[in-house]
């Protein structure tokens, strides 16, 4: 990380360790201009996604530098848990990864192993990747910084990982989880119903237990006012919808206003 990413990085995690809310949203589209936008407007981090986008390594990595120009930490959320994808984000400078479907405590293992260098895991090591300004950050620094900078978060989208939620939270080398009402409606038999009791009931569930553990929570939020909810109720990586319902958002709305 270069001498601004480093203090942006710092500034994040610091919030994040004393549970100082933050703002993000998931960007999904391919431009990073996108992404500066974001910055520019004060957010603190952004969720670069490629589960549900055509985002290949060569945008993320767009999106990365773009985040780091403007302010923002670029967490990436990879499409499975899978040790080759994990690596190759952060070896090009993720500050952090979401990890989708983690169930069980094995899982989260599989997410810390693949995530941390040694002792703490075995990810692969190369010093003269971009994460490690290809070789002009010393590989012991570098190691150092890794271990203590990038945030490993595992997304909760399913009852099971409720059901095993503390298994999870005892997993060593997780930073925080992030709750993904979505797919755990889904599980629930209740897709998309996101005020139905049942399912606030549930995410109330995970947040209480886990601000009693020393992970952080974040959640995908689909407006202000939901992130303002969960915020009040211990959240602090609030990703507030993605850039293209943003987008569309506005451009809904402005069609309305205008009214010809």
């Amino acid at each position: 990380m270069n001498k601004t990413m480093c203090d942006t990085q710092a500034v994040f995690i610091e919030k994040l360790a004393n549970r100082t809310p933050t703002l993000g949203t998931f960007i999904v589209t391919g431009d990073p201009f996108v992404t500066e936008i974001f910055g520019w407007a004060g957010f603190d981090f952004v969720v670069i996604d490629t589960e549900h986008s055509p985002n290949d390594i060569s945008a993320v990595v767009n999106h990365i530098r773009a985040a780091e120009l403007s302010g923002l930490s670029p967490i990436v959320r990879v499409t499975k848990n899978d040790p080759s994808l994990i690596l190759r984000v952060l070896d090009n400078g993720a500050s952090g990864i979401v990890v989708p479907q983690v169930n069980t405590a094995a899982e989260a293992k599989a997410v810390v192993k693949a995530a941390r260098y040694a002792p703490q895991g075995e990810r692969g090591i190369a010093g003269v990747v971009r994460a490690a300004r290809c070789g002009f950050t010393p590989m012991e620094q570098y190691i150092e910084n890794a271990n203590k900078q990038v945030q490993v978060i595992v997304q909760i989208e399913h009852i099971e990982a409720v059901q095993n939620l503390e298994e999870i939270l005892a997993v060593e080398g997780i930073d925080g989880i992030f709750i993904g009402p979505t797919d755990l409606s889904q599980s629930m038999g209740i897709t998309g119903q996101f005020n139905d009791p049942a399912l606030r009931d549930v995410i109330s569930q995970v947040v209480e237990q886990t601000k009693a553990s020393d992970k952080w929570i974040g959640i995908f939020c689909v407006n202000a006012a939901d992130a303002k909810n969960w915020a009040d109720k211990g959240a602090v990586l609030l990703t507030i919808a993605t850039d293209t319902m943003l987008i569309a958002q506005a451009a809904r709305e402005l069609k309305q206003q205008v009214n010809i």
